[in-house]
């Protein structure tokens, strides 16, 4: 028999091989499109310098400068006992729901009476916020919070509900 190398058999041996190369392909050319796509958009359609306290502020934290947030940040720092205190409270009440939801019977009483002290303390920790955010405002410029409402309706634009 005439040997040219080729072996049907031998094709056969690997064929997960086959699958993880072109899987791992794939794999390469997503990645490689994701950011070619993202250098294309110019990344305008986010601020990847925004970083988590600008998310936890929603768009009223995407919509200050890098140079607001830090000043928020320190001033929110400078409040750091009332902040914990408030956090503190809420993983506390989120413990307590989790024990809540285990007791049996489930007791709904016990459940809305948890709820409503998380409530409480999620509330308080809004009006904290709300008020550092407030007095960051009335420092401003009148020119720096036109630009923060700029800001502020360009980015509620963008986030149109669905």
């Amino acid at each position: 028999m005439n040997d040219t190398g080729s072996n049907p058999e031998q094709k056969s041996e690997k064929p997960w091989m086959r699958i993880l190369l072109v899987a791992s392909l794939g794999l390469n050319l997503a990645i490689a499109g994701m950011f070619v796509g993202a250098k294309l958009s110019g990344g305008q359609h986010r601020n990847w310098d925004r970083g988590r306290e600008a998310a936890q502020l929603g768009p009223y934290g995407r919509a200050f400068t890098k140079e607001d947030r830090a000043a928020l940040r320190q001033n929110m720092q400078a409040r750091g006992d009332s902040f914990r205190t408030h956090r503190k409270n809420m993983r506390a009440a989120a413990t307590a729901l989790i024990e809540t939801l285990r007791a049996e019977p489930f007791d709904i009483d016990a459940a809305r009476t948890v709820l409503a002290t998380q409530r409480s303390a999620q509330i308080a920790l809004q009006d904290e916020g709300q008020e550092l955010m407030l007095n960051h405002l009335a420092s401003m410029t009148p020119e720096a919070r036109a630009t923060f409402a700029d800001n502020l309706e360009k980015g509620l634009k963008r986030r149109k509900p669905r």
